[in-house]
């Protein structure tokens, strides 16, 4: 079994629900976890794309539970939720995924872009965690994986509606943390990784292929770390930019902008 002992104890046999399951890391994360015979929930809103994902894992031992879901819809994610848990007995770990991108600058505003990131990468992501928390506080144990981004690491040109929803998802979970004291919650923040989200951007940096990048997440969360930035480069980056003088960074980025406008 891949990943050595650490992975199987925190992994084998546990039901997982990942929403955006459809394509790239919830995709990868699925392939990850398949060969620790899991009970899988698959969310997204292309059915036929959870079709292949089963298809594709038949053999692997997992077993596959999937529907259309749009995370948007509240009342949607509730249900599916709870028709999950009523399959697999419970949720052990649920993997809040769904997530869009796109740029939001002011010169190229678009509200329906605008309101899309919103209300998948930030209320969907709310909605999911708070049906899998109805969950899990009955079970009294369970884990929430929130997928944010490198992105949330300050606000970013063109592109500060997607870090908002990132480190707004950061800061949730960390708010439910000490209310929920018997739940593992984990924050992973990913640096490029090549997936369709950021695969029109021509400046990925440290740029990681989805399968590695999905056994970096399930190994730290089965070392129950309750935030996680990767790669190690992008870690050092994140953490320089979120320690930098307000006048500092606001003048890097005056340059960045500028050079870019030329």
């Amino acid at each position: 079994m891949p990943g050595g002992k650490g992975l199987k104890e925190f992994w084998y046999r546990k039901r997982v629900l990942i929403t955006g399951a459809s394509s790239g890391l919830g995709w990868a994360v699925a392939e990850a976890l398949a060969p620790f015979e899991v009970q899988f929930g698959l969310l997204s809103r292309r059915e036929e794309r959870l079709q292949e994902l089963t298809a594709l894992l038949a053999d692997s031992g997992s077993r596959f539970w999937y529907r259309a879901c749009d995370v948007r819809d509240r009342s949607a994610v509730y249900e599916a939720v709870r028709a999950f848990a009523d399959w697999a007995g419970g949720i052990d770990v649920a993997w809040v995924n769904s997530g869009i991108g796109g740029a939001s600058s002011v010169n190229r505003w678009d509200w329906d872009r605008v309101e899309a990131m919103i209300d998948t990468n930030l209320k969907g992501a709310i909605y999911t965690t708070m049906a899998c928390l109805e969950v899990m506080n009955r079970q009294g144990q369970g884990a929430i994986v929130g997928i944010g981004s490198a992105a949330s690491m300050r606000g970013m040109p063109a592109h500060g509606i997607y870090s908002l929803t990132k480190i707004g998802l950061h800061y949730f979970f960390e708010s439910l943390m000490p209310e929920c004291p018997n739940i593992q919650f984990t924050v992973i923040h990913p640096g490029y990784v090549d997936t369709p989200i950021n695969q029109g951007n021509p400046n990925r940096i440290w740029l990681m292929q989805p399968d590695r990048a999905a056994r970096r997440m399930i190994r730290a969360v089965a070392r129950r770390k309750r935030f996680y930035i990767f790669p190690f480069r992008m870690r050092l980056l994140y953490r320089l930019v979120r320690a930098m003088p307000d006048g500092m960074y606001q003048w890097i980025v005056k340059q960045y902008v500028k050079a870019n406008q030329q």
